[in-house]
């Protein structure tokens, strides 16, 4: 991922060819790096697009967007800023950042209940492949959830050799109580094969949802 100079922000990420949640990741790694600097994200996509200027907005940077053939620019800004336009088709001064928004990361004391080891329903296998993306998404998020719990056939996922336990680790690391059930764990036959957080029981788990922010997965 491709990180220069450009004339209308500080610094130019380059993530043509890839696809979300790749371009928003760069973006936020960046734009962590830099706080105080402009970013100019480079796209291929539609999808991609409007994912970095929500993020942009998110951070309540000022955004705005430009296309240049196929590829799109968002231009994010760290306040209200006047910059000089010199790229094709568009000359003179601008405005960059037409719009700010509210965080679409708000999760702030909420807590998770995983109960199976895909997400959403109808293909499993594309389920698979979305909860690798949505644990990945999550280590990058501002604001984590205070505890997952794991249940039912999600427990899988908190094993050594689960492709997921990396991501778990470092939701761990970064302060997330991640809480497996017990009879979950000897049901599947896998409790001595846990490699994150801690080992539940039902009694706790349903102690700590009632009455909480609760979001089921």
């Amino acid at each position: 991922m491709a990180e220069t100079k450009s004339k209308l922000a500080d610094l130019v990420v380059d993530v043509r060819g890839v696809l979300c949640p790749i371009p928003v990741i760069e973006t936020k790694k960046v734009a962590d790096a830099h706080p105080n600097q402009s970013i100019e994200t480079i796209v291929d996509n539609e999808v991609s697009r409007d994912n970095v200027k929500k993020f942009g907005e998110s951070r309540q940077y000022m955004t705005s967007v430009y296309q240049v053939g196929k590829d799109y620019h968002i231009v994010l800004v760290p306040g209200a800023n006047t910059v000089h336009v010199d790229v094709p088709g568009i000359t003179g001064d601008a405005i960059v950042g037409m719009t700010t928004g509210e965080s679409i990361y708000n999760m702030g004391g909420r807590v998770i209940l995983m109960t199976k080891d895909y997400l959403g329903e109808g293909s499993e296998e594309l389920g698979r492949t979305l909860m690798k993306t949505f644990w990945l998404c999550m280590t990058e998020s501002d604001v984590k959830p205070t505890t997952i719990y794991f249940i039912n056939s999600s427990v899988k996922m908190v094993i050594n050799d689960s492709v997921h336990i990396e991501n778990l680790k470092l939701l761990a690391e970064q302060g997330v109580e991640i809480a497996a059930c017990g009879i979950c764990l000897d049901y599947f036959g896998i409790k001595e094969q846990v490699g994150v957080g801690s080992i539940t029981n039902m009694y706790a788990i349903t102690d700590a949802i009632v009455g909480q922010d609760l979001v089921k997965l």
